[in-house]
């Protein structure tokens, strides 16, 4: 019963170390979000995303001068207000 129960634990141990397929997964760190109203943000891509719905990623950077620029240029194509 204790080789069991030890088996069973590293089993459990080892599933809780490993990290979620979606974690592997590496984004920019800088976002562009517009929201359905039309206004558009730049993002820090950490954990938290924006909170409720109507939101949408429209452009990624990787430094906040380049989501800067992404961000005029959306407004010169007016996709954001």
């Amino acid at each position: 019963m204790k080789r069991v129960t030890l088996a069973l634990a590293t089993v459990l141990l080892a599933l809780a170390v490993i990290p979620a397929a979606d974690a592997r997964v590496v984004q920019p760190p800088w976002v562009v979000v517009r929201w359905a109203y039309g206004d558009c943000k730049i993002w820090r891509n950490d954990i938290n995303g924006p909170w409720g719905p109507g939101w949408q990623a429209v452009a990624y950077a990787n430094s906040y001068p380049e989501a800067s620029a992404k961000l005029q240029a959306l407004y010169g194509r007016r996709w954001c207000v």
